[in-house]
């Protein structure tokens, strides 16, 4: 691509005496060239980025296969020439596993498991730049990493985990994000080399200062970090975090060589390992911004949906000579009193009744919260991030009140999903809410069956739930015969005549009342031959209700015993037809244990298991992700919105 204008204002150098100072200085000391760095001299802002973007562009390209695979060996070795994997290595222990150069190289397939295999990891993900030359081979962000912890991280941006959905043996994590300004998954690297990264993203954005602005619209999660302009290039938020990993992480020893190791293949470097201080001088020319200049005006509190666990607060941007980046909102149920000014200095992640919100958004909701209860809110505008950020807290902050309406939930199909089910002594049954369920929300359990699609039998047992408190939605809820039920919500250890059948029996969850006004929730067949469509039903068969759907919020299986125990991060539709079909399922005619689930619901659904749908929706801002070599097997339809 061409340069644009302002790109042309750069020193022509001779070629042979570039070459002749390299080759001088590589000889001596392998480190910068005397003089590399001049034309950045005195330069800061914006100037100073096009200074160094014409240093380092147009450096000697190497191919991707061998070229980069090559390269590896004098990159990225250990101490011991062992493969340096940010992903796996342990500073100062013992790493749980290490590659041998060449020997553990992935081929075709592999990363199944962690410790399989290394691959050439693009920290900065290749499907950001539409994997185009010379991004996709440039060095720079090019890292040797586990395969299995490399397709943890896919495209999803650096960011602090909040709620992780998957650990490495090193301790890198991938799970919501916990970083303000962004709310979708994120893969979190070790705090050693958190600041690497931000190095390499910095001289990403500096290296293809050029074209970086376009980068924005080729994958959802490059739009999520990069704001379509060369400069500053990354949005507030995520310019935020890399400013914090870089003050937080130094320049080590590693990147040092590393640095002049690529710059021997390459012929340009990372100017911002040489000098860590062109970071600020780039992005933050005027220093740390100081506190914000006002308090934001009209914070007010209205009923959220539902009204009973939800309250929306609005508000109007500060304004005055110092714009907040964003705000932190705290609440509490116990007064203004109870609310805590944040220190500066000092970041408050999301979580409970704190919420980071970027300036210019004017609104957030709080969800989750009790049923008729007043809740008291403040908002604090601020400057920076990390280490350095900066409260305005002088009085008066804003406050707002808001109360929390009274009711249950009243729920449809597929808003819940029978996770577990064990007809084999003792019984046990397991749901998930893909719901929130307000406090005294109601769900029965019957093990009787329909002897038509419309009409029930009467003669078997009931269970009851009603929600103790409120129930977030992603909660599983476990019952076994005979368990303590103090404070679970349930209302009997041993139910009168629900029991099921070894020999087959069905389970249905619904609201209302059965035999005259039952709303079918979801149900399932197990142990026999599945749904009958003729015939007699027995107490030990059903036929198939009107109003459920079969493998979308129902499923059959003739084992007596089974738990889903696959995927369990992704969004309320694609985890409910997941759980939905059986082949997703551990199932046995003897025992199961229950398995220790930790599900995660969003907006991502990330498919990293082979699995099977019969039908799957993506709705309006979901995103749903298979990873290379995994299959999805959709055997109806899969709805897009």
């Amino acid at each position: 691509m061409p340069d644009t204008s302002h790109h042309l204002k750069h020193r022509l150098r001779a070629g042979f005496l570039l070459a002749f100072l390299t080759l001088l200085f590589s000889a001596a000391s392998g480190g910068i060239p005397p003089g590399y760095y001049d034309p950045a001299a005195g330069k800061t802002g914006e100037a100073l980025q096009i200074a160094l973007y014409n240093i380092i562009k147009g450096h000697t390209v190497v191919s991707y296969t061998p070229g980069v695979w090559e390269a590896l060996y004098s990159t990225d070795p250990k101490p011991n020439g062992k493969v340096w994997d940010m992903y796996s290595d342990v500073p100062g222990g013992t790493p749980p596993y290490e590659f041998t150069f060449g020997t553990n190289q992935c081929g075709v397939g592999g990363g199944g498991v962690e410790g399989n295999c290394y691959s050439r990891e693009h920290s900065f993900p290749k499907s950001w730049f539409n994997d185009l030359s010379p991004m996709v081979t440039d060095l720079f962000h090019i890292f040797p990493t586990d395969q299995y912890v490399n397709n943890m991280h896919s495209n999803y941006p650096f960011a602090v985990v909040g709620t992780p959905t998957a650990i490495s043996l090193n301790g890198s994590k991938k799970g919501s994000c916990a970083t303000p300004g962004y709310s979708g998954i994120v893969f979190e690297p070790i705090d050693a080399y958190k600041g690497d990264f931000a190095r390499a993203y910095f001289y990403m954005a500096t290296r293809y200062e050029n074209i970086i602005a376009t980068w924005y619209a080729n994958d959802p999660f490059a739009d999520a970090v990069l704001d379509g302009t060369s400069y500053p290039a990354f949005e507030t938020w995520y310019l935020n975090l890399l400013l914090a990993w870089n003050s937080q992480d130094p320049v080590s020893a590693k990147e040092i060589a590393r640095n002049d190791s690529v710059y021997k293949i390459q012929n340009n470097r990372n100017p911002f390992i040489d000098h860590p201080e062109y970071i600020t001088a780039v992005w933050m020319p005027a220093g740390p911004k100081p506190e914000p200049s006002a308090h934001v005006t009209g914070f007010t509190s209205a009923a959220g949906t539902p009204a009973y666990s939800a309250i929306q607060l609005t508000w109007t941007d500060a304004t005055g000579a110092v714009i907040p980046d964003g705000y932190l909102i705290k609440g509490s149920s116990a007064g203004f009193s109870a609310i805590v000014a944040p220190p500066d200095g000092t970041s408050v992640p999301d979580g409970g009744l704190n919420k980071n919100i970027g300036s210019g958004v004017q609104s957030c909701t709080f969800s989750g919260l009790l049923s008729n209860t007043t809740y008291y809110f403040k908002i604090y505008p601020y400057t920076n991030a990390g280490s350095i950020i900066d409260y305005k807290t002088s009085e008066p902050v804003p406050g707002a009140t808001g109360t929390t309406t009274s009711g249950v939930s009243v729920l449809q199909a597929g808003d819940i999903a029978i996770i577990e089910y064990a007809s084999v002594d003792t019984d046990r049954v397991s749901f998930i809410t893909f719901r929130q369920l307000n406090a005294g929300t109601v769900i029965n359990f019957t093990d009787n069956g329909f002897t038509s699609p419309t009409t029930v039998r009467v003669n078997e047992g009931f269970l009851v739930y009603t929600a103790p408190a409120v129930i977030p939605a992603g909660t599983v809820i476990s019952w076994h015969n005979g368990m303590t039920i103090t404070g679970t919500g349930w209302n009997s250890a041993t139910p009168s005549l629900f029991a099921f059948n070894e020999s087959g029996d069905q389970l249905f969850a619904y609201q209302g009342t059965w035999g005259t006004s039952q709303l079918l929730l979801c149900g399932m067949n197990a142990g026999n031959s599945g749904w009958i469509t003729s015939g007699t039903a027995l107490s030990t068969t059903s036929y198939f209700p009107v109003g459920l759907t079969n493998e979308v919020n129902s499923l059959t299986f003739p084992e007596k015993n089974g738990n889903y125990n696959l995927i369990a991060t992704g969004t309320a539709n694609a985890l409910g037809s997941l759980a939905a079909n059986p082949l997703n399922w551990t199932r046995s005619n003897p025992v199961l244990a229950t398995p220790a689930w930790g599900f995660s619901l969003n907006n991502n659904t990330d498919i990293n298991q082979n699995a099977t749908v019969f039908h799957i929706t993506v709705g309006t801002g979901e995103v749903l992700t298979i990873q290379p070599g995994i299959s999805l097997t959709v055997t109806g339809n899969i709805t897009i919105y």
